[in-house]
């Protein structure tokens, strides 16, 4: 029977098990008619184009299938850019369908054209424009493969506007053949497993691709034989539970005292799923010399991108360390050295969190954001997704254990590009993927007034989420640049304030304005209470300006050369 290219996208769509679809409409002939006719796949509704890639980026994340968003041509186009880079350099799979210029009049001058694919080639692992229509059911079936193998990321389709509504013959789509998955090497593996039953304070460093493959029993199984920490960059964030006897945090621009002490003393460095780039290490300041470097990675081009490997294994990061658990059990590891070196953890971890907690307790006027972190942690708890941003304040969350991701997976970092809003907006991806969760943002101002367009498509969805924004009323952390080098602030301050609460309120938001301490606690739990009842909360704290880590504090002084 002949059919329209959209008719078969949706067919496809269907065919891979796609729930949700995130977008805006140009012409609702392209996608929409055929949603809503031919398929129970939901359709949400944004109020701009790069909202709908932040909500598929966090919906991709948090499952582990591909996001898909819909875009139309020229400016709706261009407004995925960033989303899209940011997706593929976290490593994340986003199918973006667009409905593109007419192949008519494509080249003549026509309405909003633009050569999309050149543009999104750089961002993407895989940009095409549609032409041939009986060529849709392989276009979308090779999309899906793309996206989720080897190393995630973004893919672009577009479809030509006049082609796609010309109903013509076209293969049934058949489903894309799902993830593959390959073991490393056996002789790999034997070699690591040797290095690590002589290592005598071996660490493991986890990177996205440790929670792509769903590694999360392999990696707490293999620190708990060998009594190894485990640090995460911030893609790898969640794949072991931060209260969790051998998790010490996050590396680079993250390392909390007692991880920097562990991972700089440590003979070896067993890396899984991580390329180890210059957001993950702090440029590469934070790999201790002299040790041995083992990796686990599905992509053969990251094998010693960084740091040079002495053993490489290739494979699925899963049945990687499955596998190599079972050699270091063939091994004969050191049984006593284990628990000597647990007990050892143990102890420097005792000492350390009591000094966090203490220090925490202390909420200061204005109030200090590591108190405010720390009490989000408390009253939400368990089952809570950790939507991040990224501002000088707001980097409290990612010092373990000011705040603590407490089961496995439930953590949406910014990639590399760290672009400002796509966490506001991702939690909004993030509780439609997972609904019996908590979803909790923690934002500055700044990140949040570039994206509050979107509270009321949260209201209206009945995402019962919750923005913590750390006001300051400004961009604090380019202007903490400012402070250390003794200038006055410019172009950094924001002289005009916003009143976050009233803006939410207006598009039916829940909200709440604290200025001191003993607010925090009914702030949050009257948010926790809203948000078990689908309604979204907005909390916004006054804050102390330029209150940081010390370790934060002593990476930018080094850079000055203070």
């Amino acid at each position: 029977m002949p059919k329209t290219a959209w008719r078969a996208v949706v067919e496809a769509l269907e065919a891979e098990g796609v729930e949700v679809i995130f977008g805006l409409p140009g012409n609702p002939q392209h996608l929409l008619e055929d949603l809503k006719a031919h398929s129970k796949i939901r359709f949400v509704l944004m109020r701009d184009e790069p909202s709908a890639v932040d909500c598929a980026y966090a919906y991709a994340r948090l499952t582990g299938r591909p996001g898909v968003c819909f875009s139309n041509p020229g400016p709706g186009i261009t407004n995925l850019v960033t989303g899209l880079l940011e997706a593929t350099s976290g490593s994340l799979p986003v199918i973006a369908l667009c409905n593109g210029v007419s192949e008519r009049e494509n080249g003549m001058g026509a309405f909003q054209e633009l050569d999309a694919v050149a543009m999104m080639r750089p961002v993407t692992k895989w940009a095409v424009r549609l032409t041939d229509t009986p060529k849709t059911p392989w276009t979308m079936r090779r999309a899906f493969d793309i996206a989720r193998n080897g190393r995630p990321g973004a893919v672009f389709v577009e479809i030509a506007s006049d082609k796609a509504l010309s109903p013509v013959e076209m293969p049934d789509y058949l489903p894309s053949s799902g993830l593959h998955r390959s073991r490393p090497e056996a002789a790999m593996v034997e070699r690591a497993a040797a290095a690590l039953a002589e290592a005598k304070r071996p660490v493991m460093l986890c990177g996205g691709g440790a929670v792509n493959a769903g590694a999360f029993a392999a990696v707490r199984a293999l620190a708990e034989k060998l009594a190894m920490p485990v640090f995460t960059t911030p893609g790898g964030r969640g794949i072991l539970g931060e209260d969790h006897p051998m998790a010490l945090g996050l590396t680079g621009l993250y390392l909390s005292e007692l991880g920097k002490k562990e991972l700089m003393a440590a003979d070896l460095v067993l890396t899984v799923g991580s390329r180890l780039e210059a957001f993950s290490t702090l440029s590469w300041q934070f790999l201790p010399e002299g040790a041995t470097h083992l990796q686990i990675d599905c992509e053969p081009e990251a094998i010693g991108l960084n740091w040079p490997a002495k053993v490489a294994m290739v494979g699925d990061a899963r049945l990687a360390l499955e596998d190599l658990a079972t050699a270091v059990g063939r091994q004969g590891a050191d049984a006593a050295r284990a628990v000597a070196r647990a007990a050892e953890i143990a102890g420097a971890k005792k000492v350390f969190l009591a000094e966090v907690r203490e220090d925490a307790a202390e909420p200061g006027s204005p109030l200090r954001p590591r108190h405010v972190v720390s009490r989000v942690n408390e009253v939400f708890g368990r089952d809570t997704v950790l939507v991040k941003e990224n501002g000088g304040s707001d980097l409290w969350c990612y010092y373990w254990p000011y705040y603590r991701v407490l089961d496995e997976g439930d953590c949406v970092p910014m990639a590399e590009q760290t672009a400002m809003g796509l966490g506001v907006i991702g939690c909004i991806g993030a509780k439609l993927a997972k609904p019996e969760k908590n979803v909790v943002c923690i934002t500055g101002d700044g990140a949040m007034m570039m994206a509050m367009k979107e509270i009321a498509t949260a209201v209206e969805l009945r995402c019962g989420v919750t923005w913590v924004v750390l006001n300051n009323q400004s961009f604090g952390w380019v202007q903490y640049t400012q402070v250390l080098k003794g200038q006055e602030p410019f172009a950094t301050d924001f002289q005009q304030a916003t009143d976050l609460k009233a803006v939410a309120e207006a598009q039916g938001c829940a909200a709440a304005r604290v200025e001191r301490a003993d607010e925090l606690g009914p702030a949050l739990e009257a948010a926790l209470e809203a948000n078990r009842q689908g309604r979204p909360f907005l909390i916004d704290v006054a804050i102390a300006r330029h209150d940081y880590c010390d370790h934060f504090v002593q990476i930018h002084r080094q850079k000055l050369g203070h």
